[in-house]
């Protein structure tokens, strides 16, 4: 057994999961698929943790702890992991990360989402991800400041890999959750309704690079993709059999070329158009 392995398996020793409600509702969820979300509570099968991700996560909370740590000695760390407490619906949870006073403002608290990614995601990923977004939002709307002035909530992302050049970035998040609440009515609706499931999420346009040409093609969105590829999604292809297939619509050549050619079916096209655009834009067609 290899070093890893023996390192690996106290990782899974240590991270054995608490007994908790089933149908239980997270900050995280919400962005998130409703239909992974509700396979999560109908205890649908999944893909097993692999080592690497329980690897990766440890090295995140590493990231985490000696983050809060460093403003406990500088006399700033008001608290780690703090519970939320969403009084107003039912079997939510949820932990901020770390809140902590400003140290040119000491009246004021600031809360903080830490996120670590791979060097790769972090030099070409825009930040902050928008699901990240949605998680500050909810957190900072049910957070208790406790009298103190509220400062500015702000994601924190580190490079896991210690890559040279990939300094920690900091997003200031001007909050809306006006914008998240009906994320989270979905999402309660959703529960209600269990256990029928929410449709597989309907399928987007991309572009991508052809040499000098643009090709945009049709295929499953980002949320789909199998955790076993490096994905998102540990229930794609065990529960859920999302469309993975990618269709060229068209190619748009170099400027002199002119516009698209090779166009995909007007009838596809609209079909597509009326099933995904916004209620104001059809009601104008």
């Amino acid at each position: 057994m290899s070093l890893f392995d023996i390192y690996a398996d106290y990782l899974d020793a240590m991270s054995i999961e608490k007994e908790r409600d089933p149908l239980r509702l997270f900050v995280t969820d919400v962005g998130r698929c409703p239909r992974q979300v509700a396979l999560r509570l109908t205890g649908a099968k999944a893909y097993p943790i692999t080592k690497q991700q329980r690897y990766q996560w440890d090295i995140a909370e590493y990231i985490e702890e000696t983050l809060m740590r460093a403003l406990d000695v500088a006399n700033l760390l008001c608290e780690y992991q703090g519970r939320i407490d969403i009084t107003d619906r039912e079997n939510w949870g949820g932990r901020i990360d770390i809140s902590h006073f400003l140290p040119e403002a000491t009246d004021t608290l600031r809360i903080v989402e830490v996120k670590s990614t791979d060097p790769n995601s972090f030099s070409y990923v825009d930040f902050p991800k928008e699901w990240h977004v949605n998680q500050i939002t909810v957190y900072d709307h049910y957070y208790d400041y406790a009298g103190y002035k509220r400062g500015t909530p702000t994601l924190t992302y580190f490079d896991r890999s210690g890559r040279s050049g990939n300094e920690p970035k900091e997003y200031e998040v001007k909050t809306d959750f006006e914008r998240i609440r009906p994320l989270m009515d979905e999402l309660d609706a959703m529960r209600s309704a269990l256990p029928d499931l929410p449709p597989i999420l309907p399928r987007v346009l991309k572009e991508f690079k052809d040499g000098k040409d643009r090709v945009l093609k049709q295929g499953p969105a980002w949320q789909c993709k199998p955790t076993t590829k490096q994905g998102y999604c540990p229930y794609s292809g065990l529960s859920c059999h999302p469309n993975m297939s990618w269709n060229k619509w068209g190619t748009r050549h170099d400027g002199s070329w002119g516009g698209w050619t090779d166009s995909a079916n007007l009838d596809d096209v609209s079909a597509w158009a009326n099933e995904n655009a916004h209620e104001a834009l059809l009601a104008a067609l």
